[in-house]
């Protein structure tokens, strides 16, 4: 299943350098069970957008908890266009 994480970094410039430090020194790597598809940062650094895939909701967890007291999280299950076709062709029935 895959999952769109957005972020927000807070405004405070403390947790902002925090943040950076973190990214720097762990490369933001998803935890094990966990795949980081791919991760899009604003170019204003205001925050940004991580798409990740994974079965184990734990390990989804854990991830966003890497980052929560530093980020502002929201994480959502999404699907893709092959997939919300197919669940609307079973809706029609």
């Amino acid at each position: 299943m895959k999952f769109m994480l957005t972020f927000r970094i807070k405004p405070d410039p403390k947790g902002r350098d925090e943040a950076i430090a973190r990214f720097k020194k762990t490369g933001g790597q998803a935890p094990s069970g966990v795949k980081l598809l791919s991760r899009w940062t604003a170019a204003d650094f205001s925050g940004g957008y991580v798409l990740l895939e994974g079965d184990d909701a734990t390990a989804i967890t854990h991830f966003a908890l890497m980052w929560s007291d530093l980020l502002e999280l929201r994480l959502v299950p999404v699907v893709e266009d092959a997939q919300l076709l197919d669940a609307l062709g079973r809706a029609a029935k």
